[in-house]
């Protein structure tokens, strides 16, 4: 009875092994070990560009056109290394477009923060086959003029409680300290972006206090240019424009 036990149990044992799939040497059950991409591996060719900021003024740098992918961002007189695709597109070589963001603080209450605006040099492109494994060194220029792109409404609050910008329920942060509400007596500074040339109307914007919403008088914003505005607790009135000066 013992030797039957026995010999039942390794043909158990011996089942059990043969059922078990004999694992590779390396470790990995992975068939030919192509990590499921059919063993084609894609290869992103760079070289090195080496971007130097002559200028004063922190800079983005865009691949392609001046609304394409950020690339860097340098501040004034930093230098910085990335590696780029290769041009691969028949000799006529990558642009870099170059965006200089300029402080505008003048005018405004202590409290607002730092308000940049947004400037372009159109001239400020650089351009040049990148090739691989190559290195290369850009000089980022002092911009000779600015085409800004943005603009900027300017709300003085001038009642006794704090308020807010909103528009059609959306309530907008400041852009230079990131708050969301103005306190009695200071000033709230909002960026505008995405204005078309020609300008752009703004309207159903309002000012929220604790008990009225009130609206701010429909508006035309052009880049380069501050609105100011004035709430004194029952109305909002548009006391002026600003052109933002390139020095």
């Amino acid at each position: 009875m013992k030797n039957i036990c026995y010999i039942m149990l390794l043909t158990i044992i011996g089942l059990i092994i043969t059922a078990c799939p004999a694992e590779p040497a390396n470790g990995n059950n992975n068939n030919t070990g192509n990590n499921g991409d059919n063993g084609t591996t894609v290869v992103v060719k760079t070289g090195r560009v080496t971007f130097f900021n002559e200028s004063s003024y922190k800079v983005v740098v865009h691949q392609d056109a001046f609304s394409g992918p950020v690339l860097l961002e340098l501040s004034g007189g930093e230098t910085k290394r990335v590696d780029v695709r290769t041009s691969d597109n028949y000799g006529v070589g990558s642009t870099f477009s170059i965006e200089y963001l300029y402080r505008i603080n003048d005018g405004f209450d202590t409290e607002s923060g730092e308000v940049i605006a947004s400037g372009i040099d159109p001239n400020v492109q650089i351009n040049f086959v990148v090739e691989e494994d190559k290195s290369y060194t850009k000089q980022i220029p002092q911009p000779a003029n600015l085409e800004f792109r943005s603009a900027f409404i300017k709300i003085l609050n001038t009642s006794t409680l704090q308020c807010e910008l909103k528009y059609l329920g959306t309530v907008f942060k400041q852009t230079g300290n990131g708050n969301i509400s103005v306190a009695p007596g200071k000033t709230g500074v909002y960026k505008l972006d995405g204005i078309p040339t020609g300008g752009k109307l703004y309207q159903n914007y309002e000012v929220a206090s604790t008990f009225a919403n009130t609206a701010i008088p429909d508006f035309t914003a052009e880049n380069g240019t501050i609105y100011s505005f004035t709430y004194n607790g029952t109305t909002v009135t548009q006391t002026g424009t600003q052109t933002i000066l390139f020095k």
